[in-house]
């Protein structure tokens, strides 16, 4: 394991184990029985900020600890034998889809780590839409209400594999715009920066078309009305820019 993805790793789940230990004291203090492992993981406590620090750095840490280490061994032609017999583009996939694998896990694994350690200090009561109506879980702040409700345990392991997704979605960014741009520090915060960017633009029109992923990766927010398709927007604006970075920068590769 590289140095730069042990420390992305430790960060990660520094903050998900300081959120624990921040839901242990909340229900030490006060004792509410809605402080359950369904409303208290990382992604759905609505009152720590401890899950905005973590997504909002998760794209910094997939870009540093897994998406420069292809940039590195790029530029440093580590991989200059694989492209020589397998060709650029054979080896650019395959490295992208495994390193997509490795920032999938670098991002879920924190993620379950928290959620895991939540049954080791809060009671397991499932949800139930009446009595747990000051969680804040609606329709609008959610992507299917009736399904967390319904099965509470499968419904947040869904997210943590949406984060996940996300993660391998920032880091094929990272590594498409590092072909594109050749620039190694660019590559690394253009997808935090990014993501800045959608936050700001988000906020400015009455009803955005897209939305950064901050937001709809809560399990709760209270930062937008949640609705498919601005979400499934973004996802399209992502890939599109990736296959764009990717497809103009191996031109401008070959040209060179």
């Amino acid at each position: 394991m590289r140095l730069q993805l042990f420390i992305s790793f430790i960060i990660l789940t520094t903050i998900a184990l300081l959120h624990l230990y921040d839901a242990y004291q909340t229900y030490s203090i006060y004792g509410l029985l809605e402080n359950t492992p369904y409303t208290q993981s990382l992604l759905f406590d609505g009152s720590s900020g401890f899950r905005i620090v973590y997504l909002l750095i998760m794209p910094l840490a997939v870009s540093v600890g897994v998406s420069d280490i292809f940039i590195q061994d790029r530029k440093q032609h580590l991989l200059h034998h694989a492209y020589i017999n397998h060709g650029n583009k054979s080896v650019d996939i395959k490295v992208i889809l495994y390193s997509s694998i490795v920032a999938s896990l670098l991002v879920i694994i924190p993620l379950l780590i928290n959620f895991i350690g939540e049954f080791l200090i809060l009671p397991n009561i499932l949800p139930e839409r009446f009595t747990n109506k000051p969680i804040g879980i609606y329709s609008s702040s959610t992507l299917s209400v009736s399904l967390y409700y319904a099965m509470p345990l499968l419904y947040i392991l869904l997210y943590i594999l949406l984060a996940g997704i996300w993660g391998a979605i920032m880091n094929v960014f990272a590594i498409t715009l590092s072909i594109y741009a050749n620039r190694r520090v660019l590559a690394i915060i253009g997808p935090f920066i990014f993501q800045i960017l959608l936050i700001i633009l988000t906020n400015l029109p009455y009803k955005p078309f897209i939305v950064p992923p901050i937001y709809f990766l809560m399990g709760r927010t209270e930062f937008m009305y949640i609705e498919v398709l601005p979400i499934v927007l973004t996802f399209i604006l992502f890939i599109s820019l990736s296959m764009y970075f990717y497809i103009r920068g191996i031109r401008k590769y070959e040209l060179d």
